[in-house]
């Protein structure tokens, strides 16, 4: 989710575009499973779920080893509203589940655990097999999982050939370019100035520019304090809200929340916090006195909280993006690098003075704040896109030849010789593979890019041992995965893993050679 933001501000304020992506977990690492036996009739098995990922409820099983009747009680779980299969319950934190025995269980009993997770970046993995005894935990999965012989990860990314590594910096730089841009509204510029006065003190400090720069760089480090805390406050909530916002009404709110912020930066109406609490704190920060690193500091922690029209709607936008990752450390860089980046011109000032800030018009730096309106706004559509793809006709979806094996590949990699080929790893438990087919395989475009090509599928949907030999063949954890051959049969190093949308598609096809 956060992604998506930061590339529309890219987009708009940088006029440029990138792709981020993380590695993703091995299967045994994003699910641990661990068996303990509280009495002589009952078993817990905990499931230990990484952060970013989650199992579905209804795919979990377990079968007893020698046979046993067992009462499985397992949590109710968490609605997800899937574009692809509707309304499925997952666990996205860890879960226990209790199972009862009529009568004490043998001492050599073993429990087979069958489960199935994805991750939020949108591969999903192959059902795990697990078989414990009663103190072991799923260190080394046995089945699907331990296939794998790479040790690469999945990645999210789009597109492997161009993976790039520097996502979370990207996401920094971003909001710290954010900052700047915030900084150059009409309602924040012309205070600089005065801030920094303020800041350095009154007649009695004016030592160098070194110390100009350091106060102004305490009173920043002040202000980026309250930031930061704001944004591990919005993630860590928005950890106990992950599944509130899956919620199409949720979703649909959100959107209306950041149409609002754009209309307030139109100039539709004024957002602000209340002025009450605004001049408390704005008190507070002029009773404490200038030029001094403990007091400056002080003041630049109060000033964050004086948020004025022109920060407020963008702010209010970033903590609910943030709120929607989860990710406490992401959360509180982010906004630390947004406080920097309003902190950039104020120490400017309080280095060189007023005079080396380039004089903005009124009319630019309306338009800078026009600017963060069209963002918000372009967000908020981004932001409502699921809610309308499940709707949309399907087209035509091409043809493929179904490929059950490495075996069944080679003969089918044989047969295309002199053509193209394009291989696609599918299972219809994969949401991502659901949504490719739906909306980028039915485009006309990608369509029409693909007539020269066999069209290949390995359906992984039933996981037998074919199907972890195929991904294991690829180095892969599970679907969604494309990958390309060349005329002569020789596998290209360019992949894509994970979703691509019809134009992100379009362009992977026309670099291949």
């Amino acid at each position: 989710m956060i992604r998506r933001f930061l590339f529309a501000l890219l987009a708009l304020l940088l006029t440029a575009g990138a792709s981020a992506s993380e590695e993703l977990l091995p299967p045994d690492q994003a699910f641990r499973a661990a068996l303990t036996r509280p009495s002589d009739t009952t078993l817990e098995l905990r499931f230990q779920i990484a952060p970013g990922y989650y199992l579905y409820r209804d795919r979990i099983s377990v079968t007893a080893e020698p046979a046993q009747t067992l009462k499985v009680r397992l949590p109710d779980g968490d609605i997800k509203d899937d574009p692809s299969f509707g309304r499925v319950a997952v666990f996205h934190r860890d879960v226990a589940m209790t199972l009862e025995a009529p009568a004490a269980l043998p001492a050599n009993v073993r429990l087979k655990v069958k489960f199935q997770g994805c991750a939020d970046a949108g591969i999903c993995y192959p059902p795990q097999t697990a078989v414990l005894a009663p103190g072991e935990s799923s260190g080394n999965v046995d089945a699907v999982g331990a296939l794998f012989g790479s040790s690469r990860g999945a990645s999210s990314a789009t597109d492997e050939s161009g993976f790039f590594r520097g996502g979370l910096w990207l996401t920094l730089a971003l909001f710290y370019a954010a900052g700047i841009g915030l900084a150059l509204t009409a309602c924040m510029y012309p205070l600089l100035p005065i801030v920094s006065s303020i800041v350095v003190g009154n007649g009695s400090n004016h030592g160098s520019r070194g110390r100009g720069l350091m106060l102004t760089a305490v009173y920043v480090q002040g202000m980026a304090l309250t930031y930061t805390l704001a944004g591990i406050a919005a993630a860590a909530t928005g950890t106990l809200l992950t599944v509130a916002l899956q919620q199409p009404w949720v979703i649909a709110a959100t959107a209306m929340l950041f149409v609002a912020m754009a209309l307030a930066m139109f100039g539709a109406f004024q957002f602000q916090f209340p002025s009450q609490v605004q001049t408390v704190f704005n008190q507070l920060a002029h009773r404490l006195p200038g030029g001094r690193g403990g007091s400056v500091f002080a003041m630049g922690a109060l000033s964050a909280l004086i948020v004025g029209p022109c920060v407020a709607p963008p702010l209010v936008a970033a903590l609910a993006y943030l709120g929607r990752t989860g990710d406490t450390w992401l959360g509180g860089a982010s906004l630390y690098a947004l406080a920097l980046g309003i902190g950039t011109p104020l120490m400017i000032v309080g280095a060189f003075g007023a005079t080396m800030l380039p004089r903005l018009s009124l009319r630019v730096m309306r338009a800078v704040k026009m600017l963060f309106g069209v963002v918000l706004l372009g967000t908020a559509v981004w932001m409502a896109r699921p809610l309308w793809l499940h709707y949309l006709p399907q087209g035509d979806v091409p043809a493929f030849r179904n490929v059950a094996s490495v075996a069944e590949l080679d003969r089918a990699l044989a047969d295309a010789r002199g053509k193209p080929v394009m291989l696609d790893m599918y299972a219809d438990w994969c949401t991502s593979c659901v949504e490719f087919e739906r909306q980028t395989l039915t485009d006309a475009g990608v369509r029409r890019r693909l007539q020269s090509y066999v069209l290949l599928r390995a359906d992984l949907t039933g996981n037998s041992p074919d199907d972890a030999a195929l991904l294991r063949h690829f180095g892969l954890y599970g679907p969604p995965a494309l990958l390309f051959y060349d005329r002569d049969g020789r596998l290209l190093p360019r992949r894509v893993v994970g979703f691509q949308d019809a134009t992100a598609f379009s362009a992977t096809l026309d670099s291949l050679p």
